[in-house]
């Protein structure tokens, strides 16, 4: 044990200076342009100090591989972490990560110190590969035709796309750490003292003892914003930007990091606390004093004691918009500073966010709320960002090619798809021609009582002395087939047990059919129309005088003398007893 000991310290020593080297060639490498060392987002949320890897998947996430703490991954506004626990003792073979891999845009190919697991980001499942189970696993690559290439043990296992075995390679002595495939599709190995084997013929192949520099065994990956995810070998990780890149701000929150950064690449002369891109080259940001502008590599203050700006932004037409942490909202155009007091926040919430929709409307975002802004029609729309309404708010992280980069407060307001305005345009349709029905049956409801209150008026005249122009009968009820249905309800009025189905029968119709037939016509269901013409028979019994209410009651077919009193009230407004007095 002691002789193993002493043979492999010089072994240790050897990674951390080729590690450091390799930093260093980096650095190298990018030299002649403006180096940012970026912090990578959340990294006090990480389960671990200690990051081994970190990769960008195809949806921009960043994934973390730890020692001790499992894998991380960043979705912009939160670290969720997959790692074994009391729960859940076999999730991984080991919560110490040594590698990562992307697969088909769907699998994260997870290598640990004591074997492999592939987690598929569909349903968050998790299953181990048995084939190196308990085994160190340094290094995972997916190969140019999808398939999976990892080292364990002294061999190079490989993979289909779909995670079945093809084949195994010894590497006999030769301990394999990195694995590397060059433009040509070959395969390489990196032994552990610096040799490098390389797969010909189905087998691995001594080509040579060093490295050759055409091969990166750094585990350094460019994400989709051009900038160097690195981890340094000893558990430190971060990223390297150069000043060409622009797509952090432009109406973005600026964090403390991504602030200085722009500071330090565009030589501004202080941190900026708001930016906006009026055009590439033209940059303009506030201090938090006032507003300066950075145009061909010279600064010049455009605007003199604007203080507490939170964001910024241009809008088409060349107006540039600023917000203040106190909600007002002014504007800047042609020399002159406005205050807008419709836009602004008159509850003194800050707005943290600013930008323009293809419309040209204003979106002013705080912590409370999101308005939308129409500066030409002004017209302003407010939506609780706890409430459901008209618009829902997504994480920016949803965008593509900006996920981990941007603050976990930045929102934008998306509208309802188009089947959901046709929906409601819809339903507005057939709620109207409902409501249009039932307005159609109260009117034809009232025209049919009003001509049976006529017809028992009529009764006072004396029959000589009715114009000879008069119609007997109005136009409402002028309907033969109406009146069929009158003349069948008036031959059984004395019947109560005369009933809407023999009425149908007694016309030839079926229930339903004579059930809408007299409902169109005379806007009354039909049992409310078979009371009608009783009720009608009664008022002219009532005229004549002849009978008592209660004998008046059994001769138009109802059950009882307080049933045939209420009903009567209803119609003509006044009681039997008080209907042939008026």
């Amino acid at each position: 044990m002691r002789i193993f000991a002493a043979q492999k310290q010089p072994f240790i020593m050897k990674r951390y200076i080729i590690t450091l080297l390799l930093n260093f060639l980096v650095l190298t490498c990018m030299m002649g342009q403006q180096v940012v060392r970026l912090e990578l987002p959340h990294h006090e949320q990480l389960s671990s100090e200690r990051v081994l890897q970190v990769i960008q998947d195809s949806e921009g996430f960043l994934w973390y591989a730890t020692e001790g703490g499992g894998v991380c991954r960043d979705d912009g506004r939160q670290i969720l972490v997959f790692r074994s626990d009391a729960e859940h003792p076999d999730l991984l073979g080991s919560n110490d990560v040594a590698c990562l891999a992307e697969a088909a845009g769907r699998y994260i190919l997870i290598g640990t110190f004591h074997g492999a697991c592939v987690l598929d980001k569909q349903d968050y499942s998790i299953h181990r590969l048995a084939e190196v189970d308990d085994k160190r696993v340094d290094d995972i690559i997916v190969s140019q035709n999808g398939h999976w290439w990892l080292t364990s043990n002294k061999k190079i296992y490989e993979y289909s796309d779909e995670g079945i075995l093809l084949n195994i390679y010894p590497g006999g002595d030769k301990y394999i750490f990195r694995l590397h495939e060059d433009q040509q599709g070959r395969l390489w190995g990196t032994e552990w003292e610096g040799g490098m084997l390389r797969l010909d013929g189905g087998r691995l192949v001594q080509i040579t003892t060093e490295w050759p520099d055409s091969i990166n065994l750094s585990r350094v990956m460019t994400d989709r914003q051009g900038r160097q995810l690195v981890t340094d070998g000893f558990g430190g990780y971060y990223a390297l930007s150069t000043h060409e890149q622009q797509s952090w701000f432009n109406g973005q929150i600026l964090t403390r990091t991504i602030a200085d950064s722009i500071r330090i690449s565009y030589h501004l002369s202080s941190r900026p606390t708001a930016l906006a891109l009026k055009k590439p080259g033209d940059l303009w940001f506030s201090t938090g004093k006032d507003i300066r502008q950075m145009r061909q590599g010279k600064e010049t203050v455009v605007l003199r004691d604007t203080k507490d700006v939170s964001a910024m932004t241009f809008t088409k037409d060349g107006t540039l918009w600023l917000a203040t942490i106190f909600g007002t909202v002014m504007t800047y155009k042609d020399g002159h500073l406005a205050t807008d007091n419709y836009a602004s926040n008159e509850y003194g919430d800050a707005v943290t966010h600013l930008d323009v929709d293809s419309l040209g409307r204003l979106l002013l975002v705080s912590d409370r709320y999101v308005r939308l802004y129409d500066p030409v029609r002004r017209t302003l729309r407010q939506q609780s960002r706890e409430a459901a309404g008209i618009y829902s708010i997504e994480l920016e992280e949803t965008a593509p090619d900006s996920r981990w980069s941007q603050p976990s407060n930045n929102d934008v307001v998306e509208r309802m798809p188009q089947w959901v305005w046709w929906m409601l345009a819809v339903l507005i349709l057939i709620l109207s021609a409902l409501i249009g029905h039932i307005w159609y049956l109260h009117r034809q409801r009232e025209r049919f009582l009003a001509e049976m209150k006529k017809e028992v008026t009529a009764v006072e005249k004396p029959v000589g002395k009715q114009p000879q122009d008069e119609p007997s009968k109005s136009s409402t009820l002028s309907d033969e087939w109406l009146q069929s249905a009158i003349a069948q309800v008036e031959a059984h009025l004395s019947d109560d047990s005369y009933s809407v189905e023999q009425l149908a029968v007694d016309l030839c119709m079926s229930r339903m059919t004579f059930y809408r037939k007299i409902q169109s016509i005379t806007g009354q269901k039909p049992t409310e129309f078979m009371r009608t013409i009783r009720l009608r028979r009664a008022a002219e019994l009532l005229l004549e005088n002849r009978l008592s209410i209660s004998e008046i009651s059994d001769a138009t077919g109802f059950a009882s003398t307080s049933y045939f009193s209420r009903c009567f009230r209803t119609m003509y407004g006044v009681p039997p007893t008080q209907f042939g007095k008026n």
